[in-house]
């Protein structure tokens, strides 16, 4: 009798920690040898709301396009299954918290000991599949638009200054890391660290963030910027009206940021962000060229660092020079 599918309810975390959690499951599934074992059912995607109030739980199908990613399962002979209807009340269980670690290790495991063959692992697959809907929709095409053609913009920069980073830092991150590291840093201080290294970025950068859990007003940044380092800098909602950037979920919302950053010819984020680092690996794997453009500003000095682990390392130290 064939056992039960993996699988979990949900998880918890932004987007892209869902999406490793997701890898993980995948992972797992396929270091079985049986087809009865090779079973998973997927989880519901959370649009997460950092205060809480409008968080939701949206189907796969609704954010990912589902048609292509079953035809990765199925060239991975990996059987997706309906969903049960009762889950673990273990929260670690219910959201899938282990196969979170289990997507991170695999990742970290594949850079380092087959580099050669990244391009062929279930990972690179599994993200070349995971096409967010959002991606074909009006208002990303408008946004690519104005950034990459009307802009001419070619660097995107991940600000990681929403309040809950500021929380995180304050009662983790400071805990936990000994030395020191730029993981707090302003607007202005992590632009200030782009003009200085990357000066042919022809003063106008896109910028990516958690607009709607910002500790200040996106004008006041831009110009707190502006006076810094005479960059100027571009939000995604100035670049499409007001009602449709209130309409946009949470998930849709970040999923843009990301996906405007993979494409752009140059990045940077910071290693102890999975947005930064799925950016990273994703940019290599699915545009298949060893980019050269990804960059880290937590890298402590007036520069950034440039990014040599594919995006798999949290220690600024050893993922780039």
């Amino acid at each position: 009798m064939a056992g039960e599918p993996l699988g979990y309810e949900h998880n918890d975390g932004g987007i892209n920690n869902q999406k490793l959690a997701l890898l993980g499951l995948f992972a797992t599934a396929n270091k079985f040898d049986s087809g009865s074992e090779r079973r998973v059912y997927l989880p519901n995607i959370y649009n997460k709301d950092q205060h809480d109030k409008k968080s939701s739980f949206e189907d796969f199908a609704e954010i990912f396009w589902l048609d292509i990613f079953l035809e990765f399962a199925k060239r991975w002979n990996i059987e997706i299954v309906d969903r049960p209807t009762v889950f673990s009340g273990d929260r670690i269980k219910r959201n899938g918290w282990n196969y979170f670690g289990i997507g991170a290790c695999h990742l970290g495991d594949l850079v380092e000991h087959n580099r050669d063959g990244i391009n062929y692992d279930i990972a690179s697959d599994l993200f070349r599949s995971l096409i967010p809907r959002v991606k074909s929709s009006r208002i990303f095409q408008m946004i690519c638009d104005k950034v990459f053609y009307v802009n001419e913009i070619n660097t995107a920069v991940q600000l990681r200054i929403e309040e809950d980073w500021h929380i995180h830092s304050n009662q983790h991150l400071k805990v936990v890391i000994s030395h020191e590291e730029d993981y707090l840093l302003s607007a202005e201080q992590i632009i200030k660290k782009v003009a200085s290294t990357l000066p042919d970025s022809g003063n106008k950068i896109y910028v990516s963030c958690d607009e709607r859990y910002i500790l200040m007003p996106k004008w006041t940044i831009r110009e707190n910027v502006k006076k810094e380092t005479d960059f100027d800098i571009v939000f995604k909602s100035d670049l499409i009206n007001v009602g449709d950037f209130d309409a946009i979920r949470q998930v849709d919302a970040s999923l843009i940021d990301f996906e405007v950053a993979k494409i752009a010819d140059r990045f940077v984020g910071m290693t102890r962000s999975t947005f930064s680092n799925l950016v990273c690996f994703e940019r290599h794997v699915c545009q298949y060229k060893k980019t050269r453009g990804d960059y880290v500003y937590n890298k402590v000095g007036p520069l950034l660092g440039r990014r040599t682990d594919l995006g798999t390392k949290d220690d600024p130290r050893v993922a780039a020079v």
